[in-house]
This record gives structure tokens, sequence and C-alpha cells, in this order.
């Protein structure tokens, strides 16, 4: 069972667009499995880390289904299942002090729990992942 965010119900699909999603290799790798897509397709390096593309007209992750470009736009993650761990943090994010905090560009992040310590290890642990070549 999927557990329900409070986005989700909305169509919410902001963190979606104008991303710069981080992904590990064996994420890319699975997503390419999934999708049938040869991993370029769907990715690009940005300083140094895979990182998810954008689609050109939308301007929103490739994998997110809508038509529009507008922020406020619904979209629905195609992938949502096999997303990359990024994805199932957001809104959590780290500080420049390496807090875990809930993202200002988040929408509804009033919904959201506030971090934990354990959050931010697990985002140092991924961000300590994501920079292993």
């Amino acid at each position: 069972m999927v557990k329900q965010l409070p986005c989700v119900p909305m169509g919410c699909s902001a963190c979606c667009r104008e991303t710069t999603m981080p992904l590990t290799i064996s994420e890319a790798k699975r997503l390419s499995r999934r999708t049938g897509m040869a991993v370029e397709t769907f990715t690009w390096e940005h300083n140094g880390v895979l990182t998810l593309l954008n689609d050109e007209t939308t301007r929103a992750c490739v994998f997110l289904l809508t038509t529009s470009s507008e922020t406020s736009a619904e979209g629905i993650c195609s992938v949502y299942e096999v997303r990359p761990e990024g994805c199932r943090k957001y809104p959590i994010v780290l500080n420049p002090k390496d807090e875990a905090i809930l993202d200002d560009g988040c929408p509804h992040r009033s919904q959201f729990p506030q971090p934990t310590e354990d959050d931010a290890i697990a985002l140092l642990n991924l961000e300590e992942r994501l920079m292993r070549k």
C-alpha cells in the first residue's frame, strides 16, 4: 500500500518542475529497466552528478505526465513506485548546516511532519552515494 502524501490528492506536482533531482547510478539503471528508456535519454550530468532531465516544453521531470509548464498545474509521476530516493524524501532537504528541513519550495510543506535527525542522516548518506562514481 502506498503511503498517501498530502500533495497527491491535490494533484500537486510543483516539486517535479524545473527540478535538479540527483540519481544514483543504480536508480538510473532501475528506471531504465522499468521504462525501457536508455539512461542517456532521461538524465544529464549536473556538477558531476547524474540528474533527471526536465522536458523542454513542460519544464517538468521527463517522467511527469503533464502537458502544462505552469508550476501549479496537475501532473502524475509515471515512475512513482520506483522514483529516486531524493523524490521519496522530498520535501525534506538539507540546509547549509546539513540539518534536515522542509523545503520552502513545497506549497504543502506545512502538512508534512517536521524532519528528524534520522532524516538528515538518510540525506547525508544519499549525498555520499551520489558522489561516488
